[in-house]
């Protein structure tokens, strides 16, 4: 299989599922540096095409509705953006709800779109050295050369 065809899967998958694409690449044998770089790559794809698609429609939905559109203090989402802020969304979003998700929240919350995009990029490329370190120590305990 060429290169461009593995890294074109990995950056399909990671568009979908960051932490799946990491074991996926490695199965399809390409570095993991490689792997880490396209992943991340894909996984800011979608928080950039989120916030360059949200961002004008959150703006038109808040002049439309004005002050219809109001955040409930009592939800579980404002609770925990309100003690961890747009770091603690960007660390868990790789993990949990995924690039686009976690952009739509943080947008629908009122995150600032360029420091939305820093603080998932480092989130991302956290978790991505660390699922690759994962992965490269397991397959070194698995299969000791």
């Amino acid at each position: 299989m060429a290169l461009l065809a593995k890294l074109g899967s990995i950056f399909a998958l990671a568009f979908f599922s960051y932490w799946a694409s990491f074991p996926t690449g490695t199965l399809l044998e390409v570095t993991p540096l490689m792997v880490l770089l396209t992943a991340w790559t894909s996984y800011m794809a979608g928080v950039v095409i989120v916030v360059l698609l949200g961002t004008p429609i959150r703006t038109y939905l808040l002049q439309r509705f004005g002050g219809k559109i109001t955040t409930n203090p009592n939800n579980v989402i404002w609770r925990a953006w309100s003690r961890f802020g747009m770091i603690g969304l960007a660390l868990l979003a790789p993990m949990t709800t995924g690039a686009q998700i976690g952009a739509l929240i943080a947008l629908s919350l009122g995150a600032p779109p360029r420091k939305l995009i820093a603080a998932m990029a480092l989130g991302a490329a956290l978790w991505g050295v660390a699922i690759t370190l994962a992965v490269v120590f397991g397959i070194a305990v698995v299969h000791p050369t």
